[in-house]
């Protein structure tokens, strides 16, 4: 019988203040977890009173910059990986991270992967879409990966 490998653990940490709230989570990168995040971003989503466009919003730029890790960063197998994600909401700003510890984008070449022409392209509009759909975003490499940052302004009423 083969040696079973130690798969990564899924983790989190909460903290609420009264400037606001942070969230911590570090999920294996495998699909199997794209749930638990989603739920996660819903929850506060509605924490927020966020009505369903903003929402919606939000989620779609998190699940896209999470299937990026997982199909670029880990290539494979499934869930050798791991994604942290970073929620924080201050004021009127709700910024997401995602960053993973995989194969990154190469230093200097940023602007290939968000190149607005690569949106009619079978493939390649992930960047395109957090660009898009975020108020500010950026995607930078890091010295063990790559870190997704999105910020979304909040309406006054939240």
């Amino acid at each position: 019988m083969p040696p079973q490998v130690a798969r990564p653990q899924e983790t989190s940490t909460l903290c609420l203040s009264p400037e606001g709230l942070s969230i911590h989570m570090r999920i294996p990168a495998d699909r199997l977890y794209l749930a638990n995040a989603m739920l996660t971003l819903r929850e506060i989503c509605d924490h927020l009173n966020l009505d369903w466009r903003q929402s919606n919003r939000i989620s779609l730029v998190m699940e896209e910059a999470l299937l990026n890790s997982m199909e670029h960063a880990y290539p494979a197998p499934a869930g050798e990986g791991q994604i942290d994600l970073q929620f924080t909401v201050e004021g009127d700003e709700f910024l997401v991270v995602v960053e993973d510890f995989g194969r990154g984008i190469p230093s200097g070449r940023e602007s290939e992967y968000i190149a607005d022409d690569s949106i009619l392209n079978d493939r390649g509009r992930g960047l395109c879409i957090l660009r898009g759909l975020s108020d500010k975003s950026a995607v930078q490499p890091t010295n063990q990966g790559t870190r997704a940052t999105m910020l979304f302004y909040l309406p006054t009423n939240a």
